[in-house]
């Protein structure tokens, strides 16, 4: 049982969703009322849409915090584009929720 926990834990990041994902069809495909699958895929998808804003904002934060004074970049642009599609997005969801 150790070497099998060492070996998952020396994968990366990425090769371990893909085990999960690949894992998750199997199931899906040969056992469809196994209710448990479904749960799991609804939680891993929300777990999703609850990172990736995050994910955005501190990746813009970091950006900015890491830029140089007195090299000219186009920040202001980029601000002014993740405000607006953020607002969009906003605006989006509250619209599509009240349908």
């Amino acid at each position: 049982m150790k070497s099998i926990l060492y070996a998952w834990n020396k994968l990366g990041l990425i090769q371990r969703i893909l085990i999960g994902m690949v894992i998750g069809l199997i199931l899906g495909l040969t056992i469809p009322q196994f209710a448990v699958v479904g749960i799991l895929g609804n939680m891993f998808v929300g777990a999703l849409k609850a990172i990736a804003p995050i994910l955005v904002f501190v990746l813009v934060m970091s950006s900015l915090a890491s830029a140089k004074s007195e090299t000219k970049s186009n920040m202001k642009s980029v601000l002014l584009l993740y405000a607006l599609g953020t607002l969009a997005s906003a605006l989006i969801a509250v619209v599509v929720n009240k349908i």
